[in-house]
């Protein structure tokens, strides 16, 4: 079902005002995070649009920071979403990235580990004691082009336990976290390199060790500065990976 008036005024950019009602829902939790858009069709029997304003909606959200696209063809609001609406109004510059990632397939497999001895003193845990790790393959066709592995602290595994279902989590980990325990992604570390693969990568995305791949590790903290997560990212060469930036309230 669709929120919000449907009446709206002319001489305002029509996709604009769609906008305003959108982030407005955003702002007072009624589309909260993780929670799906109105697709274009929904949009354009509700506020009576044509499909290319209902686009021009979705596009103008994704642009803000405020929606992101999730496993299949859904798009859904953004981890942060009302903490940006929040800022803009209030005349602070935001800055966030956004990954934009193809529509992939996507395979999850997700088991309780040791947790190697750089990654244990990442999450704050004793060298060798079990962690969640939680791989993502995103498979183009039946290739797979990228791999993720993010390690969790058990005390957010015990808040968000669909983290280790072996299956993609429909708007996304943090999403989710964020939906089942108030944990929030304010920040995030991020270094990259671009490396030769090992044997696990290689194997992992079906190529010769030693091809080229850029690897990236993150960090994600939340709003009080505890770790959420810490994940490394392989992408094999020749695959772009795209940040989208929204700058919101900048005076």
């Amino acid at each position: 079902m669709v929120k919000g008036t449907a009446e709206l005024q002319r001489p305002v950019p029509l996709y604009m005002q769609v906008v305003r009602q959108l982030r407005a829902q955003i702002a007072s939790g009624e589309l909260a995070e993780g929670e799906r858009i109105p697709s274009q069709r929904q949009m354009m029997q509700h506020w009576r649009i044509s499909m290319q304003t209902a686009s021009k909606v979705i596009g103008a959200l994704k642009t803000e920071g405020l929606a992101i696209p999730s496993v299949g063809r859904d798009t859904v609001v953004a981890p942060g979403a009302a903490a940006r609406v929040a800022a803009a109004s209030e005349g602070i510059a935001l800055v966030s990235a956004l990954p934009e990632q193809p529509n992939y397939e996507v395979a999850a497999a997700a088991a309780m580990t040791a947790a190697p001895a750089g990654v244990a003193e990442i999450l704050g845990i004793p060298s060798g004691r079990r962690a969640l790790r939680r791989q993502e393959t995103h498979i183009d066709g039946v290739r797979p082009v990228s791999a993720t592995v993010t390690w969790f602290p058990p005390a957010v595994t015990a808040e968000a336990p669909r983290l280790a279902d072996n299956k993609p989590l429909p708007a996304g980990a943090f999403a989710y976290i964020a939906e089942t325990s108030g944990n929030r992604v304010a920040r995030v570390v991020e270094e990259r390199a671009a490396l030769p693969a090992d044997a696990s990568t290689a194997k992992t995305l079906h190529m010769a060790m030693d091809s080229p791949v850029l690897v990236t590790r993150a960090s994600y903290f939340g709003s009080t500065g505890q770790l959420i997560a810490y994940s490394e990212s392989t992408t094999a060469a020749d695959n772009w990976r795209t940040l989208s930036y929204a700058v919101t309230g900048v005076r």
